[in-house]
């Protein structure tokens, strides 16, 4: 089940404006993303612009989510090309997000960098109560992503990018919709969706804050396909001076929907779930000198998972599970006139308590060394190597080197190489069926 990867990419890339790609139907509708020249992607210690990257990145930007007809994360990672989302319930209820051909456990996702993706089956990693009104942008990098992100990157990562507040804002916003078809669940009335919003910006001196409540439900198009959720997500700052910032987010959601052919159809169809999901994260950036950075950060994330495959009937194939995973982060950058190093570790413990596949805990151990430099003309350079340690799969590295040459403004040459791994969910290796 442990497998190393070497993938080796080759790629021209015409165009460079690199589209903020949307789908067809939007193509009118984009706008040339030279514009983002200057976004900057921040791979956890490197901070690289946009127009210099060297590899496949793709933006949605607040412009875009604005303009999409698009409440949740899912719903706007549906419009990137290569990019699949396996959505089984209205307000993203469940979801499973997929880039370029590969499982939904080899995909990434990351808050403002730190890693929140689900340890036990990755299937709640888009569990998430942040609103698309607290987004700047999303950050899709495509292709395997190991040596920037460690383990389980193997097909890229999705980074979500939180606005800032800037001024003090009280909104309020009620929504709802119908296909005026009768409801298979209910079997009487039409199926309908709602939900409401509240948030609150605040912005006083030095400190920043937002919060956002909200509140889904649906009755089901189809039979036992009925969801509700509760959703709270917090977040502020402080900077006391230029060389100092410390920011925290907090999440909490409640999700509980129907999943009937969710997961083991025809013989789900009285299946039912219940999933909480909490995640905190405090993070700080202090600039020591003109030249060194350094950024430590902690993060935690709880998930609570009732899975009833008999809704009417507990006693029998029941499955409850908890996991908690904490992670210590360490980041540093040095600025040389040559060039930019990065270099920090990582650490992640997971422990997943189940009544289906019993006690587990795992720990992973990361530390990585990279080097940019833009010293000869037109040519960008990036490598590095990642050294990682798991307690059930020993030592493994990830080199591997990014090359971006700039043929002229409209034409830039990409070539990636590396070494790329994942380390089997812990329910896909020992999960046993109580129905079977």
């Amino acid at each position: 089940m442990n497998k190393k990867f070497t993938l080796l990419t080759l790629s021209l890339i015409g165009y460079s404006y690199a589209f903020s790609q949307i789908s067809e139907r939007q193509a009118s509708t984009l706008k040339d993303t030279t514009n983002l020249g200057e976004v900057i992607i921040n791979q956890n210690r490197l901070q690289i612009p946009f127009s210099k990257q060297t590899r496949n990145i793709q933006i949605i930007t607040q412009e875009d989510i604005k303009r999409l007809p698009a409440r949740s994360v899912n719903e706007l990672l549906s419009y990137i090309n290569g990019v699949d989302v396996r959505q089984r319930g209205p307000f993203g209820s469940q979801a499973d997000v997929t880039i370029d051909g590969g499982s939904f456990e080899q995909t990434l996702i990351l808050l403002n960098g730190a890693k929140i993706s689900d340890p036990q089956t990755a299937h709640h990693s888009l569990n998430l109560p942040i609103p698309t009104d607290a987004i700047e942008r999303i950050e899709i990098i495509k292709g395997p992503a190991s040596r920037i992100y460690g383990i389980n990157s193997l097909t890229g990562a999705i980074n979500i990018v939180t606005k800032k507040a800037v001024n003090n804002l009280v909104s309020a916003q009620i929504y709802g919709g119908s296909s005026f078809e009768n409801s298979e669940d209910t079997h009487t009335g039409k199926y309908y969706g709602k939900g409401f919003q509240l948030g609150f910006t605040n912005k006083v001196g030095k400190l920043e804050q937002q919060l956002y409540l909200g509140h889904e439900d649906s009755n089901g198009q189809r039979y036992n396909t009925a969801s509700r959720n509760n959703k709270i997500y917090y977040q502020g700052s402080y900077a006391p001076n230029d060389q100092n910032n410390i920011s925290t987010s907090i999440g909490y959601i409640d999700n509980q929907f129907g999943a009937n052919g969710y997961y083991a159809s025809p013989g789900d169809k009285e299946s039912y779930e219940l999933v909480k999901t909490a995640f905190a994260t405090v993070q700080s950036k202090h600039k020591i000198t003109n030249a060194l950075t350094i950024s430590p950060r902690i993060s935690n994330r709880y998930n609570e998972d009732d899975y009833q495959y008999f809704r009417h009937d507990l006693n029998n194939a029941r499955s409850l599970h908890y996991n908690n995973a904490f992670m210590a982060e360490l980041n540093a950058t040095y600025e040389k006139n040559f060039g930019s190093f990065g270099i920090g570790m990582e650490s992640r413990f997971e422990n997943i308590n189940s009544s289906n596949i019993g006690r587990h805990n795992r720990e992973n151990y990361g530390g990585y060394l990279e080097f940019k430099t833009e010293s000869i003309p037109n040519l960008f350079v990036n490598l590095g190597t990642y050294l990682n340690y798991n307690s059930d799969y020993s030592w493994q590295m990830f080199p591997g080197i990014d090359l971006g040459y700039d043929v002229n403004n409209h034409w830039k040459l990409i070539f990636n190489a590396g070494f790329q791994s994942k380390n089997p969910i812990v329910y896909g290796l020992i999960y046993k069926s109580k129905t079977s």
